[in-house]
């Protein structure tokens, strides 16, 4: 975990801001870390139809966070907000290839050497057009909704090493994992940054190594080594998707982004309930994020390892034919009634 102060850091970043179809919330704490490497970034157009947010989660020191909070949100706005102003009916398949470009482009232009031992991950949601919510992860920071009657939904999963398929292009790439760390040492099998665990070029096996990837290129071997794409380094930056189709589906009631800090404290279910729970009782978004940073840093304890972290935190409530206001009644009416049902049965 690295060193840590005696006495955390609870100064609070919180930012609020309320839109015509959405509104959001940003927390975030230090803790007892003894830098923050926790960084986010927010963009949406004059006429909403598109919005993206992202959170980072450094690791190694702060810088590739701060660069990926400059460049990262920015990049995905700006490509995408050329497309969606052409055709707020393009295609699906074209805006999940411009962001994870933007992924692939953001990291192969992070200065060295400060990339080389630093990384970060990153979560990013889009929402384009009120029509899809897409999530995009490198990491293990992590993006999930809320829908009617409190069910949580899985936006995104978390890349670890001994995820099979993530183990399995480790290997492939010359890597190894070691109690569920690559090559004993990043506990993450997708980042930005971390150059030293993307190497493009594997040196040619002795046959029969089961090697997929060398034995359909060995004939693009050259000097005993083939190339690396990117997508197939030991720690690659490319990024999952899970898309939630808002026009087929029900208009979810609010999305959370925050980095493993408050995933360490709470499971998706926890924190869904929890924020309801606090809508019900007409607490402010503002209020509710810092309840929650309050309450994760209370459960530092060395015995669990949990709470120590930088923490970080978005809340965003999609209210596209309603107030703010009106959104934040129908949330009390609708907690309190499904309470009274549930105590009826």
């Amino acid at each position: 975990m690295g060193q840590l102060l005696s006495h955390p850091v609870e100064e609070k970043a919180i930012d609020f801001r309320s839109f015509d179809s959405m509104t959001y919330c940003i927390g975030s704490m230090q803790g007892y870390r003894m830098t923050m490497e926790d960084a986010h970034d927010v963009r949406i157009s004059e006429d909403e139809s598109l919005a993206v947010f992202g959170v980072f989660d450094g690791h190694g020191g702060k810088d590739v966070a701060e660069l990926l909070r400059k460049r990262l949100v920015a990049s995905v706005f700006k490509e995408l907000n050329i497309l969606v102003r052409a055709n707020k009916n393009v295609e699906l398949a074209t805006l999940t290839k411009t962001i994870k470009n933007c992924f692939f482009a953001v990291d192969s232009g992070l200065p060295e050497p400060a990339a080389s031992n630093c990384g970060s991950t990153a979560i990013v949601t889009t929402i384009v057009a009120n029509k899809y919510v897409i999530v995009s992860n490198t990491g293990d920071s992590r993006s999930i909704l809320s829908m009617k009657g409190g069910l949580p939904k899985n936006l995104s999963f978390d890349h670890k090493p001994s995820n099979m398929g993530e183990r399995v292009r480790i290997e492939n790439s010359g890597g190894y994992v070691i109690n569920s760390r690559v090559n004993e040492i990043l506990a993450l099998s997708r980042a930005f940054g971390d150059y030293k665990f993307k190497l493009p070029w594997l040196q040619l096996a002795a046959p029969g190594n089961n090697n997929s990837f060398l034995e359909q290129n060995r004939k693009l071997v050259k000097n005993n080594l083939v190339a690396l794409p990117p997508e197939l380094y030991q720690v690659t930056v490319e990024p999952e998707f899970v898309i939630y189709d808002i026009a087929a589906l029900s208009n979810p009631e609010f999305v959370v982004l925050a980095c493993d800090g408050i995933w360490d404290c709470y499971t998706n279910n926890q924190l869904i309930l929890l924020i309801r729970k606090k809508l019900r009782d007409r607490w402010s978004l503002q209020h509710i994020t810092e309840y929650i940073l309050n309450d994760c840093i209370s459960m530092a304890s060395s015995a669990t390892g949990i709470g120590f972290d930088n923490m970080t935190l978005m809340i965003i409530a999609i209210h596209p034919d309603s107030t703010m206001d009106d959104w934040s009644i129908m949330m009390e009416k609708r907690v309190n009634e499904e309470e009274m049902r549930a105590e009826a049965a």
